[in-house]
């Protein structure tokens, strides 16, 4: 959680996104969306599939300048760790050597066994991609996101498809790499638990085209957020939200 007063370490104004149609016209993908993040702090963005949350985290790394708006700093000077919905290894490089190849050349020598250790990984340095399951994978695409300790942290369900255990696992691995380095974390998610469970802020995304419809911050510390809590303040976001129903 940033300091009170502190200032943002990232904040952006989406005035206007949209994608071509394939008739010529244009679709609105975001509008009049305001978003600041501090640094230390997580934040969940959540909202209906296909609402335009993966387009909005494009925009906020600098992927994606096409858009009415901006974004400050710009993402360009901004230490970024960003990981994908899917893991995007260089297939002929190995887990070690896809892990260096994001670091600064000065560090790239740096002894990786605790991170590989960290993260599950300690068996499968040399492996190819190839190789691994995709749980195995995400792991890689994580470590290799938070191996250079970014400033910011930005994650794209990063834990879909993962089994309850392992997805857990990396939770906890992600969460204490954040608070080490003391990154801003920006995640995107469907999972209202997960993100009540982790997150200092929800943010919640409207229908197309995506924009700030609600926040909120758990007022219970992480420890104390019990799978009956998390249950409790779903059912209430639910309540006031019917887009999360069946999340």
């Amino acid at each position: 959680m940033p300091a009170a007063g502190a200032p943002p370490l990232v904040e952006a104004h989406i005035a206007v996104k949209r994608h071509p149609r394939p008739d010529g016209t244009a679709a609105e993908v975001v509008r009049a969306l305001d978003l600041r993040l501090g640094l230390g702090e997580f934040v969940c963005l959540i909202g209906p599939s296909g609402c335009g949350k993966t387009t909005t985290l494009r925009i906020l790394t600098g992927l994606d300048r096409d858009f009415e708006g901006w974004v400050r700093p710009d993402p360009a000077g901004l230490a970024i760790g960003l990981v994908f919905q899917e893991p995007r290894l260089l297939p002929w490089r190995t887990v070690e050597e896809n892990i260096r190849l994001t670091l600064p050349k000065a560090a790239r020598r740096q002894d990786l066994a605790p991170l590989l250790a960290a993260f599950g990984l300690a068996a499968h340095g040399a492996s190819y991609p190839h190789a691994l399951s995709l749980g195995l994978a995400r792991r890689v695409a994580l470590a290799r996101a938070v191996a250079g300790r970014p400033a910011l942290l930005v994650l794209d369900e990063p834990f879909v498809s993962l089994d309850a255990r392992a997805a857990a696992e990396l939770r906890r691995h992600v969460r204490r790499a954040a608070e080490d380095s003391g990154a801003a974390v920006l995640m995107v998610t469907h999972d209202v638990r997960e993100a009540l469970a982790l997150a200092d802020r929800l943010v919640l995304l409207g229908e197309h085209p995506a924009r700030v419809i609600g926040e909120m911050m758990p007022e219970a510390p992480r420890e104390a957020r019990t799978p009956d809590w998390v249950e409790r303040q779903r059912a209430s976001l639910a309540a006031r939200y019917p887009m999360l129903q069946d999340t």
